[in-house]
């Protein structure tokens, strides 16, 4: 099996290697149903890290793209679905759709943010402030960010939105990354995410949702502060 070397890391990873299946498709070098190389072999021939590849073939997994077979992944859809595929993930990182892309966010995080206020367990809400002491340990883990709002999608125990800001958190990942070393982003950040959390806990559906709201607003301030002309802080 070929696969073309990722060389363009202007782009964001999973249209890359979405890109990269794709010409791999079309040029017959891999079948439909076919597995894929492991993980290692995978991240190998397409000159990426392990761990940047696995969070891509997560939404890959999640577009229907690819699909686990055992242990390994295999092609799941043609070449034309895969480029479908490859457009939405593109949506992210267009910068005319930035608004609409953050209003998307707004409007389905404060829905969770009121559903989890109604439905959250006690384990989900241990889960919310396990993130939250990792913020405070390390400000720069842009991970627990993320996790924070996978683990308050799930506290609303709605599936589709769930699935939804699990494939958000995924393509904007990165960018998180970037953002923990803005001045002063870690800090209001992690004090919003307190704030929702609060709200949460205690089943307050407009303080959450207003919260939340903050937390987005704070998050576009500092997107249009340090925005750069090609678009990549966002």
């Amino acid at each position: 099996m070929q696969l073309q070397k990722i060389q363009n890391n202007t782009k964001k990873l999973p249209e890359l290697v979405m890109s990269a299946l794709i010409h791999a498709i079309e040029s017959g070098q891999i079948q439909v149903g076919q597995e894929l190389p492991s993980e290692r072999d995978l991240a190998e021939k397409l000159g990426v890290g392990r761990g940047s590849l696995r969070e891509c073939m997560a939404i890959l997994e999640f577009l229907g793209a690819v699909e686990s077979c055992g242990y390994r992944k295999a092609v799941a859809r043609d070449a034309d679905y895969i480029r479908k595929a490859l457009s939405f993930i593109q949506i992210s990182v267009q910068a005319n759709t930035q608004d609409d892309f953050n209003e998307f966010r707004k409007i389905n995080e404060m829905a969770i943010a009121a559903l989890a206020c109604e439905r959250a367990t006690k384990a989900d809400l241990a889960a919310l402030k396990e993130t939250l002491v990792r913020m405070e340990r390390a400000p720069e883990d842009y991970a627990a960010d993320v996790d924070f709002h996978d683990a308050l999608a799930v506290a609303s125990h709605n599936i589709m939105l769930t699935g939804a800001i699990h494939l958000v958190n995924s393509m904007i990942a990165d960018l998180r990354n970037r953002y923990v070393e803005l001045p002063g982003f870690p800090q209001a950040a992690l004090e919003s995410h307190k704030a929702i959390y609060e709200a949460v806990k205690a089943k307050d559906a407009e303080a959450a949702q207003r919260e939340m709201k903050y937390h987005l607003e704070i998050v576009d301030e500092f997107r249009a502060k340090y925005s750069t002309q090609d678009g990549n802080c966002r």
